[in-house]
């Protein structure tokens, strides 16, 4: 059993697992170029993910509440300038509170010109709502099409991306970055990209440590994650 985020529906079952009987009625593939296209666009930003450039992209805001450490992580105001071209023409729509999904129709049929507008650009490879808006689209390419290729492609930069996400956060021990704050949420949302990919990939041991995170930065639970990690605990009654 591959436990589901509440509210989402899973990232398409990893693609090494046994395929199932093909059915009768084929959604309309898209053309071979295309999900090679999009799995070099994923692969793009992977050689520029780097903490220290993505510290500099993202300088975190720090308050106080009730004796409670907030923080804030979200672009800086001369990446968000820079941003606004990339938004323009690629950006997604914003998802609805915790979900992954999105429209990403801008995105979705021109990965070519995505991928070359980061090579242009590679510094803003590190920035959350690039990243953001290539794993929404990543899964509205699945959605239309189940391939190895973007699947592994979105895996591997989600891993790393939330890897970053992590890491930036750990010279304050404790502090909470709550998802209630929309300005946290494209960053909050490439850790729960990886958790669903993980679950997806029956990689449980990574999706528990991240759901650990998450929760030991916000204990309000928008998405859920105890529940899942119940049922992980779980025996699943499918075996013998």
């Amino acid at each position: 059993m591959k436990p589901a985020r509440p509210g989402n529906e899973p990232f398409p079952p990893d693609p090494e697992a046994p395929e199932a009987p093909a059915s009768r009625n084929v959604a309309p593939q898209p053309p071979r170029g295309k999900v090679q296209a999009w799995t070099e666009l994923l692969r793009t930003p992977l050689p520029h993910l780097e903490l220290e450039v993505f510290a500099q992209l993202h300088p975190v805001r720090v308050d106080q509440a009730d004796g409670v450490t907030l923080l804030r992580i979200q672009p800086g105001q001369d990446v968000k300038r820079a941003l606004a071209p990339w938004t323009r023409r690629f950006g997604t729509t914003v998802p609805v509170f915790t979900s992954l999904e999105a429209e990403a129709n801008d995105l979705l049929g021109v990965p070519e010109e995505a991928a070359r507008w980061l090579r242009e650009r590679p510094l803003l490879c590190c920035a959350a709502p690039v990243l953001d808006d290539l794993l929404i689209g990543a899964r509205g390419m699945t959605a239309q099409v189940a391939t190895c290729g973007i699947t592994r492609a979105a895996r591997e930069l989600a891993y790393a991306a939330a890897g970053l996400v992590v890491a930036a956060s750990q010279r304050w021990p404790g502090a909470q970055i709550p998802w209630a704050d929309t300005k946290n949420r494209p960053t909050l949302r490439l850790v729960a990209q990886a958790i669903d990919l993980a679950l997806a990939a029956q990689d449980h041991e990574r999706a528990l440590a991240w759901m650990r995170w998450m929760l030991g930065r916000d204990a309000d639970d928008a998405h859920g994650w105890r529940s899942v990690m119940d049922s992980l605990r779980q025996p699943d009654a499918s075996q013998p």
